[in-house]
């Protein structure tokens, strides 16, 4: 293969008249300088006219001829030397990785491919264990809200039957004693499953389906009618038995304040009133019991929906520390959808790099926008950017 592309003999021979062309050329560089130089003292001596500008006229058109000359005398010598360096290159090429079309080229494609599949399956994975800790996460947090409202809703209708049953004993007088008292003995102990079954508070969602939100939300209400309405009982059964335990006491106090505001009214007065003081903080002493006892219900509710949700918590850590694909390197690349994309991607570029270049750097970069605006100066309509930044200098040759 060799051979074909490269005849030895041919080499040899054109290399061997090496010497002669380099001496030729370096004969011509050096006649070429010195006859240049000549014109170039006169000028300096003398300054520009018309006789010297058409000698230096001349001598350039002959400068032209010398450099062809020269190009012709090294032509054999480079050619050899692209032949040379082509054959070289033409068979890395058979085996550079990075041209798709070799076999080393395909291979590397392969793997690629491999990788890529690898990359996007790991994505996938993590898209799906990161949605997965998502839903868990709010099914706990839409349990715990459901769980939490339902006790505020049980809690505020027990409070206000404590209050009434309160108000009730509050409310006896000497002169309806009698009458009021049997409220408090027949008042109702058990908790209404109407007022259970009207619970209809609601929790906004964004992973969860309705479907779910249904299940969990029987969950949560199994079961809590019968555990509400044993409290509910217990609770107003102690507070009834307590007041009517205290009734003959009762009797006995507005008995004596009777007397008493015939006797003295207004010492009668202030003994209601600091009645009514002591029954009026009982009655928020067993409210403030009943806020302490809904605060550590909602503590072990968000307790167990914190435990409810590690598991999601833990699948969500390991889809963000999982590794990569193995031996594969991933790099974002940007593709640009439309002809406005190319302005965004300027604009990044100029405000983190480049800005801070130096106007020759930015020179390079640009050239051939700049190519581009001295086509239009130089065109028929003659179009200039008009700025404070930018001026235009007139490029003066001889013809």
């Amino acid at each position: 293969m060799a051979t074909e592309l490269i005849k030895i003999d041919e080499v040899k021979s054109i290399l061997s008249s090496f010497p002669d062309i380099i001496g030729k050329n370096t004969n011509s560089v050096k006649k070429c300088n010195e006859a240049g130089q000549a014109l170039l003292d006169t000028i300096e001596g003398e300054g520009m006219n018309e006789t010297i500008d058409q000698a230096a006229a001349d001598y350039l058109k002959k400068v032209n001829v010398t450099l062809k000359n020269m190009d012709e005398r090294r032509k054999p010598i480079t050619q050899i030397f692209d032949k040379i360096r082509s054959f070289f290159t033409s068979q890395e090429k058979e085996i550079d990785p990075k041209t798709p079309t070799t076999i080393p080229g395909k291979l590397a494609a392969k793997r690629n491919e491999y990788a890529k599949y690898k990359y996007e399956e790991e994505q996938k994975r993590k898209k799906i264990a990161e949605q997965k800790a998502r839903i868990d996460s709010e099914k706990a947090s839409y349990q715990q809200a459901i769980e939490n409202n339902l006790l505020s809703y049980f809690n505020m209708y027990l409070t206000s039957k404590i209050v009434e049953l309160q108000d009730i004993f509050s409310r006896l007088t000497y002169a309806n004693f009698d009458r009021e008292v049997i409220g408090i003995t027949v008042f109702q102990t058990d908790y209404p499953k109407a007022h259970f079954d009207k619970f209809n508070e609601e929790e906004a969602t964004y992973y969860i389906s309705q479907e779910t939100k249904k299940e969990i939300r029987q969950n949560v209400l199994q079961g809590k009618y019968e555990e509400y309405a044993q409290r509910y009982k217990a609770k107003l059964l102690s507070i009834r038995q307590d007041l009517i335990d205290r009734v003959p006491s009762k009797r006995k106090e507005l008995a004596e304040l009777e007397q008493l505001r015939f006797a003295n009214a207004e010492a009668a007065a202030k003994a209601e009133e600091q009645r009514k003081q002591r029954e009026a903080e009982e009655t928020a002493k067993r409210m403030e019991e009943i806020k302490r006892q809904e605060e550590v219900a909602r503590q072990e509710s968000a307790m167990k929906a914190q435990q409810s949700s590690i598991g999601g918590l833990f699948s969500s850590a390991a889809a963000s520390v999982a590794p990569p694909p193995t031996n594969a390197k991933v790099k974002e690349k940007v593709v640009v959808l439309h002809q406005q994309g190319y302005l965004e991607v300027f604009q990044m570029w100029w405000l983190n790099e480049g800005q801070s270049l130096p106007v020759e750097e930015l020179e390079k970069i640009f050239k051939k926008m700049i190519t581009y605006c001295e086509k239009q100066a130089n065109g028929k309509d003659q179009k200039y950017i008009k700025s404070q930044f930018i001026r235009y200098e007139a490029d003066v040759k001889a013809k």
